[in-house]
């Protein structure tokens, strides 16, 4: 009787943490049905010069280092054809706040989920074809990628993707309501200043409450190079499209020096507005030369 009772409680542990029927089962092999869908996209990473007295990649600053960073969305037929749009930034340029249209193509795609896609890549006039390798997971809801072949030479990154919405969602499901509650941003940029300043490194935690209208207000905490504990007011607007990308406008009001700074923000609204992506637009030989966002619903 006790080893009949032992039994039963393993069997019922082993249904209760899902390591028994359904539950359990792994993700069924790939085909670009399941790829089908919309997508939230960001890819991060940098691009350095092996030879810092050669003569400098475009885009480059004055040192070996490039950051770069790109946002978008794209959304997959059933054949492998992905349409959709991005913003970019890479050393001191940025595509600007209009978004630039691109069309992936899917070229290989294997049972394990793993995958190469391609997409043309337009820069000063130049087209270059890119070259991913991707994981994709979760029954496709995810995925990771690494650059096999750039315009830049030296650039690589890790590009993540996320679907919006939930499966058999229309491509066009986001609204006002989508973003309204109380966020939570991460950001991290790099901010030059003028010769013979240095580039810093600067941290922030943006909490904002957006209403039903667009409108926010909150508090933004930073660290600045050698600078910290800096805490101030920001407020603003966020416009939601359709295919849940967003527009906003971020004030940072400083009160010590009676001035307000503003960056026009861009990026995409996924998992039904619970996270987001987010790039500020500013470019120029000074100011913030990289910026990268990403935002996490905190409440209703």
């Amino acid at each position: 009787m006790k080893t009949r009772i032992t039994i039963v409680v393993v069997a019922f542990l082993l249904m209760t943490l899902g390591l028994t029927g359904p539950a359990a089962q792994a993700q069924g092999p790939c085909n670009l049905k399941s790829l089908t869908g919309t997508y939230a996209i960001a890819e991060k990473g940098s691009s350095a010069i092996l030879d810092p007295n050669s003569e400098p990649y475009p885009l480059h600053w004055a040192g070996a280092l490039s950051p770069f960073v790109a946002i978008g969305e794209v959304t997959f037929d059933g054949n492998g054809i992905g349409k959709g749009f991005y913003w970019i930034r890479i050393g001191s340029f940025s595509s600007g706040p209009d978004p630039v249209p691109v069309e992936v193509t899917v070229t290989e795609l294997n049972a394990d989920c793993t995958g190469k896609l391609q997409f043309p890549f337009n820069l000063f006039g130049s087209t270059y074809t890119v070259e991913e390798r991707f994981i994709s997971f979760d029954n496709g809801r995810e995925s990771r990628s690494i650059p096999t072949e750039t315009g830049v030479p030296t650039l690589t990154y890790v590009g993540e993707t996320h679907r919006i919405g939930k499966p058999g969602d229309p491509p066009n499901s986001c609204g006002q309501q989508t973003a309204q509650g109380s966020y939570l941003w991460t950001v991290e940029n790099l901010v030059r200043f003028d010769t013979p300043y240095p580039i810093f490194s600067d941290a922030l935690l943006i909490r904002m409450n957006v209403s039903m209208t667009g409108e926010f207000t909150g508090t933004l905490y930073e660290k600045l190079g050698p600078t910290g504990n800096i805490e101030l007011p920001v407020w603003g607007t966020t416009t939601v499209n359709p295919d849940c990308s967003f527009v906003s406008i971020l004030n940072i009001d400083f009160p010590n020096l009676g001035i307000t700074a503003t960056a026009p923000v861009r990026g995409v609204l996924y998992d039904e507005g619970k996270k987001a992506f987010g790039l500020n637009m500013n470019s120029g030989p000074i100011g913030t030369q990289y910026s990268f966002g990403e935002a996490v619903r905190i409440g209703q």
